[in-house]
């Protein structure tokens, strides 16, 4: 009994007990939108429909929200892009618990004006 225990505290172990849901958007692939230059088209293609949409004005806000619930650990983050009316991003950031910025940034990247 001891010996199960162990096994299912063990990080190894937190991958059987994972659930997830939505589009999880890696490090990678975020870095790879260029703000100014990534169009709508290029963002569907490499990640899918987002799950949310918004217009804000002229613009339109697109969602890639993620969860993940695993032995210990809850992951809630959204992945959000910012198209200009001509279908370019202009912005883009992460919010949530699941970013992975060490210095305490938002990922947050903006077309300069």
């Amino acid at each position: 009994m001891l010996a199960l225990s162990l096994a299912l505290s063990s990080p190894a172990s937190a991958g059987l007990f994972s659930i997830k849901d939505g589009t999880q958007v890696s490090q990678e692939q975020f870095d790879s939108f260029a703000v100014g230059k990534t169009r709508k088209a290029d963002v569907t293609e490499a990640l899918g429909h987002p799950q949310r949409r918004e217009q804000l004005g002229d613009n339109q806000v697109w969602y890639y929200d993620f969860s993940k619930l695993s032995y210990g650990r809850a992951i809630e983050e959204a992945t959000v892009f910012e198209f200009n009316k001509s279908g370019v991003l202009v912005e883009k950031y992460r919010t949530g618990n699941g970013n992975d910025d060490k210095d305490g940034k938002s990922g947050k990247d903006k077309a300069a004006k």
